[in-house]
């Protein structure tokens, strides 16, 4: 009997196209008109090993294509784009969008001390403990500014300033930072258009050249420097998501932010060392900038950006720099595209707080309105994108000790490349959006993902709990978390 249900699956599996029509779609054959416009390989190899791109934004696969510079594959009207406050996200104020938030709280700590107690899978005392210590050594700080202890300026070495094209720069900073940790980054000059993405909370944009931290100006960033700013992210370990929700989830995360507190550390002391300015930390929306310099595209879920390499299992941070480096185009592997047939995401999100939509949309839905601050929201117009109830989300993700993500876990292009055929589907979902339904039924025909999930099923709130998340404290875990993705054929 089970034998006969895995034939049904893979009959289902092979049905949809015929292999030529997937070969043709593919590239690795002609293909009348197609095959003008699509490279046509021998193999996987030259396929990986064909790519554009500069010293700044390194080659990539023949799939992924490089976009105008602040034209990403998410439609934007810049005239409608307002630096926003921070203040105002769900994510750090949901009191202003849920009326029950003070009940909300108390009933997070009630159960916490519940499962803590009954040692519940993903929530005994263990799992929060890796929670809620990861990070930095306590009383370490990222200032704005490095102190001026903590490196040696050029003059201080009685050597010059250091000088170079900004091509060399670019590849060089790009070393430096790789080394230091980070797994992905981008090159964002901060135009008109893209100041309007800093937080207008916090920092201060200054007809200056030096930037400088300021009591009531927050971190001032000084306009007059040719400032380009730098998303940097560091991926979530995948194990730490198959036993969503749990608190351990929360703390990949965490470990993610942890990288990259040293890598900006580090990466704004090496500047200073060559005498160039490196102002610490994000000065606005990760998901919002890294699409802006091609380090991944915006998708369904628009609190997070979908990496080629990464799928959504990444976390954010960022340095700004006067460092003369050439800038990095959006790309256009096929991802956005391929989120308008997909919603897999949708159909296990437990809150049912992901939109179901098939075409995006301008408009931005009322219940992204606080009902008690006529200036505040959570989502904000000028892209045409899936708006989702962020508020909702918050609300059960705390619920779940921080740490549910069902919807990143269940993410197509959160995989291993373990087998050659994703690569392929990679390839394909570049080349044409022909394929994109038939990938999106596979990949839950495979079993990938959480799929026992769903609207009201959400361990631990319905008095279950994934028993993946004790499994994994048996896992040989890789050194600093790193599951292998950072060494595919195509990262960036």
């Amino acid at each position: 009997m089970e034998r006969r249900r895995k034939e049904n699956k893979m009959a289902k599996f092979h049905s949809t196209v015929s292999r030529r029509d997937f070969m043709k779609g593919l590239g690795l054959v002609g293909a009348g008109a197609a095959a003008l416009t699509t490279p046509v390989f021998h193999d996987l190899d030259e396929m990986v090993a064909s790519g554009t791109g500069d010293m700044a934004n390194p080659k990539k696969p023949w799939w992924i294509k490089e976009l105008d510079f602040e034209k990403p594959t998410v439609e934007i009207d810049w005239t409608l784009i307002k630096r926003y406050n921070s203040t105002y996200s769900s994510q750090s104020n949901n009191a202003l969008y849920d009326k029950d938030w003070s009940n909300v709280v108390k009933k997070e700590a009630e159960l916490k001390k519940s499962w803590m107690t009954d040692r519940k899978p993903g929530f005994s005392i263990e799992d929060y403990a890796f929670r809620d210590i990861i990070g930095n050594p306590p009383g370490s700080t990222n200032p704005w500014v490095p102190a001026a202890s903590s490196f040696k300026s050029p003059e201080a070495q009685g050597v010059p300033k250091y000088e170079g094209t900004p091509e060399y720069n670019s590849r060089m900073l790009r070393t430096a930072l790789r080394t230091f940790g980070a797994f992905g980054m981008a090159y964002v000059p901060l135009t008109a258009n893209a100041q309007k993405l800093v937080y207008s909370n916090g920092y201060t944009l200054e007809d200056t050249k030096i930037g400088y931290s300021d009591a009531k100006k927050g971190n001032v960033i000084p306009t007059q420097a040719g400032i380009t700013y730098i998303p940097l992210m560091a991926p979530e370990m995948l194990t730490g998501y198959r036993g969503n929700p749990s608190a351990t989830n929360r703390g990949t995360h965490s470990k993610g932010n942890q990288i990259l507190g040293v890598v900006v550390s580090s990466g704004q002391r090496f500047l200073a060392t060559l005498g160039y300015q490196g102002l610490s930390g994000s000065i606005g929306c990760g998901p919002a900038f890294f699409p802006l310099g091609g380090g991944s595209e915006m998708g369904r879920i628009g609190g997070q950006s979908i990496s080629p390499t990464y799928g959504m299992t990444q976390t954010h941070n960022g340095l700004s720099t006067d460092l003369p480096i050439d800038p990095t185009h959006p790309i256009d592997a096929g991802i956005w595209k391929f989120c308008h047939t997909c919603g897999n995401c949708a159909i296990v999100c437990p809150s049912e707080s992901i939109n179901t939509d098939k075409i995006p949309s301008w408009e931005v839905p009322t219940f992204a309105q606080s009902f008690s601050n006529p200036d505040a929201q959570f989502s904000v117009p000028g892209k045409k994108v899936f708006f989702n109830n962020m508020s909702t989300c918050k609300t059960h993700c705390d619920l779940c000790g921080g740490g549910c993500n069902v919807c990143m876990a269940n993410c197509v292009f959160s995989h291993l490349e373990t087998a050659a055929v994703h690569i392929m589907v990679k390839a394909t979902l570049g080349s044409t959006p022909t394929f994109n339904t038939f990938f999106k039924d596979m990949d839950r025909v495979m079993g990938y993902g959480l799929q026992q999930f769903g609207p009201g099923i959400s361990p631990p709130l319905n008095g279950t709990f994934n028993p993946a998340a004790a499994e994994w404290w048996m896992i040989e875990t890789p050194p600093f978390g790193w599951d292998g993705r950072a060494t595919q054929a195509h990262a960036q």
